[in-house]
């Protein structure tokens, strides 16, 4: 009998050596979280962001400003539920901890969705933008146009993200004599508002800068959030360089984004937007005046050419009818000699 404990311990424990598979450990993961009751069946409160759907299923994230959880809801299941889900919706969900064994993922599948009311955090995030919009701090007016031929480039991001070498590599693929000057970051979590509203700040100073990139890489909402605080608005708003922003993989949904004077939807694309100004600069002032000056060189050759037609159309009008002067003369000039000849007859003289 007290051998019963140490056999049954024995086969569920791994043996140390041994090596598994992917799929295999997936499995064995999914079954510990299949039969652990403590998983099946949980109530769980949070707010609902990066909400996606399609035909199959229903995609979000569940938050509760600290921690993030996938969720996932077939979309029969759904159709099923008296619920409206949208981002920054707050919802009490019931259901069962589920493990992908394929994707290695662990999310949330409900079966009951209860509705509270409009999440904290989105309130926040709305109430934040209606009192900048009232400012002004969106208006157009309030926009700088980034410099057309920029020298040096400051990027306020992660030296350890993506979007840093996006960034770069997107400015010295068409520029490389544009000089990029990155100022280290912390783009997630609560010291992140801070972070880079100093590195802003920080850039800002620097004549040296023509126009300032302030990116990260894709998100959740959550992961975004700092850029939807006022503190980085206000860097931005104050700043005296023209501030581009390339946050997320979004198209002007954060509050940053909306107080930049050009929001771009990568890093990359923010890279580009440096660059590519240069030719907007050309295709949008030179260009145009050099077509002003070609349509205005032609004009003056045409009035050149009708004044000297309609000077030479008076000459010919003040000649008179019939043979040129010059035979009226030769015709004088044959009769004094027909005159003096018979003058000369008479005279006895010739």
């Amino acid at each position: 009998m007290a051998d019963a404990p140490d056999a049954e311990r024995q086969a569920a424990e791994p043996d140390a050596g041994e090596v598994l598979s992917v799929s295999q450990l997936n499995d064995r993961i999914a079954s510990v979280v299949q039969d652990t009751p403590a998983l099946n069946s949980v109530r769980c409160i949070g707010e609902v962001t990066d909400l996606h759907k399609n035909s199959t299923a229903l995609y979000f994230t569940l938050t509760d400003g600290d921690a993030e959880l996938p969720c996932m809801i077939w979309a029969n299941r759904y159709r099923k539920m008296d619920a409206d889900l949208e981002d920054g919706t707050e919802v009490i969900l019931e259901g069962d901890i589920d493990y992908w064994t394929e994707g290695g993922k662990i999310d949330l599948k409900p079966w009951e969705v209860i509705v509270v009311g409009d999440g904290d955090q989105a309130a926040a995030v709305e109430r934040l933008r209606s009192e900048l919009e009232e400012r002004g701090w969106f208006d157009d007016e309030q926009k700088q146009r980034p410099p057309a031929f920029p020298e040096r480039v400051g990027v306020v991001t992660s030296l350890r993200g993506d979007a840093r070498y996006d960034i770069q590599n997107a400015i010295h693929e068409q520029d490389p004599t544009v000089d990029i000057l990155v100022k280290d970051a912390t783009v997630q979590g609560s010291e992140a508002p801070t972070s880079i509203a100093n590195g802003i700040h920080h850039l800002d100073r620097s004549e040296e800068v023509d126009s300032i990139i302030v990116g990260r890489g894709g998100g959740s909402d959550s992961n975004l959030q700092a850029f939807n605080t006022e503190q980085v608005a206000e860097a931005i708003f104050t700043a005296n360089t023209p501030i581009v922003t390339a946050i997320g993989h979004t198209d002007d949904r954060l509050i940053a984004d909306q107080v930049a004077d050009v929001a771009t939807i990568t890093p990359t694309a923010a890279g580009e937007y440096i660059v590519n100004s240069r030719e907007e600069f050309l295709a949008g002032e030179v260009k145009p005046l050099a077509q002003q000056l070609d349509a205005a060189y032609e004009t003056f050759q045409q009035e050149h050419e009708h004044k000297r037609e309609l000077a030479e159309a008076v000459d010919e009008a003040a000649v008179p009818e019939g043979l040129p002067p010059v035979y009226y003369k030769a015709a004088i000039a044959v009769l004094l000699l027909l005159l003096l000849a018979i003058t000369g007859l008479w005279l006895g003289v010739i």
